[in-house]
């Protein structure tokens, strides 16, 4: 499904890079996971928010990155349980779950974060590819066309924050 949803591009500055690694993490993770009806998006939800602080010294992520390799550990066992195969039974629809854009930004974003220093953004990237897959094959405790709309709504809020916060913010559109 192609959309042409926005694109922002900000300057690489840390606090734009910040606000978009506590939108991936706390926000867009934390809805795939719990539309999925995969275990703890709410420990995420209660991280502290990340500050361009948190990315000049990658060190102070840690926090992040143990809340996330915890719940990756759980959603790990979840899914080899079957658990889902049980709840909801074998699901036949692939429908995206989340737009395509936000795949992109969100790996270019873990991408960034890794070359700063820490893999916090590469392991929410991951959780929200498993939550997704879930949703994506009608899986989940929410219906993939829900779950697309919380998520492209949830970056629409992040773009219009950044373009209002950063004023070198420019919003591209893809033609293609």
């Amino acid at each position: 499904m192609k959309t042409n949803m926005p694109v922002v591009t900000v300057p690489a500055t840390d606090r734009a890079t910040a606000a978009l690694a506590d939108w991936l993490i706390r926000d867009l993770t934390a809805v795939t996971l719990e539309h999925a009806g995969l275990p703890d998006p709410q420990r995420l939800r209660r991280l502290p928010p990340i500050t361009a602080a948190h990315i000049g010294k990658p060190g102070k992520l840690r926090r992040h990155v143990r809340a996330l390799e915890h719940v990756l550990g759980q959603v790990d066992r979840h899914l080899r349980a079957g658990a889902h195969l049980r709840e909801h039974g074998l699901g036949t629809e692939s429908v995206p779950a989340v737009p395509t854009e936000l795949f992109d930004v969100a790996a270019d974003l873990a991408g960034t974060v890794v070359e700063r220093g820490s893999p916090a953004a590469a392991l929410a990237n991951r959780a929200v590819l498993l939550a997704a897959g879930v949703i994506g094959r009608g899986l989940g405790v929410v219906d993939a066309s829900a779950t697309w709309s919380a998520t492209a709504g949830s970056y629409c809020a992040i773009i219009a924050q950044l373009w209002r916060d950063e004023p070198q913010a420019q919003v591209l559109v893809d033609p293609g």
